[in-house]
């Protein structure tokens, strides 16, 4: 197992690939510069850790940039609910329900789809793989769980470079849905608001316990 995590295949020339194929290498330094760090992969010669070094300086800032602009480009298709107040309330509505979907639906692409996928290759249960998922996503990276590292199992060539992919989107995904949740909650609550005052208008006004008070009639003196 020492062998194996630093980077060398106990069985040799096997149909398992080594830790330092293309798409493991790829998973490294994703996790590189996600600042993830599983730390159940390391370079472990001195040339390789003097480039790692040099490599996270320079990758974690552009990968920095890369959330942010991501983020900004999804979140321009949002634009529109900078101007909710001024729309009617019917267009209010759509809004909120088509925001709430689209939560619903990231969250199932991002945190749900993946670890059943995760779950069924791994052989994790699917608590497993989601606490994976929320752990690396969150970028704490215990590395209990790591996704590609069973030397018992053949993984696709391709797979730990999708995991890797998979990581960046969905802290971009994060980055988007981060202040659109509040946005969300203050926008049901308007609704709630405006709902309320609409019966308000039509029943009167309220006493305490909740029935509308009748109107006073005006009498001559």
């Amino acid at each position: 197992m020492e062998a194996w995590v630093k980077g060398v295949n106990p069985k040799g020339n096997s149909t398992n690939p080594s830790n330092w194929d293309f798409g493991s290498s790829f998973f490294f330094a994703g996790t590189v510069v996600t600042t993830i760090g599983y730390g159940n992969l390391a370079p472990s010669t001195e040339a390789g850790q003097v480039f790692c070094v040099f490599y996270a300086l320079v990758g974690i800032p552009l990968n920095v940039i890369f959330l942010n602009h991501l983020g900004t480009g999804l979140r321009g298709h949002l634009t529109t609910l900078e101007r909710w107040e001024d729309q009617p309330r019917r267009s209010q509505v759509l809004q909120v329900l088509g925001l709430a979907l689209f939560l619903t639906l990231g969250t199932l692409v991002i945190l749900v789809f993946p670890p059943m996928v995760f779950s069924h290759v791994e052989g994790w249960s699917f608590s497993e793989g989601f606490y994976f998922a929320f752990i690396t996503l969150s970028t704490i990276g215990f590395g209990d769980y790591v996704v590609g590292t069973d030397p018992s199992k053949h993984y696709i060539s391709v797979y730990r470079s999708l995991a890797a992919i998979w990581i960046l989107l969905g802290l971009a995904w994060l980055a988007l849905v981060l202040p659109l949740g509040p946005l969300l909650l203050h926008r049901c609550s308007q609704l709630w608001l405006l709902s309320r005052g609409l019966r308000l208008k039509e029943g009167g006004v309220p006493e305490a316990n909740g029935l509308p008070r009748p109107q006073k009639i005006p009498t001559s003196a």
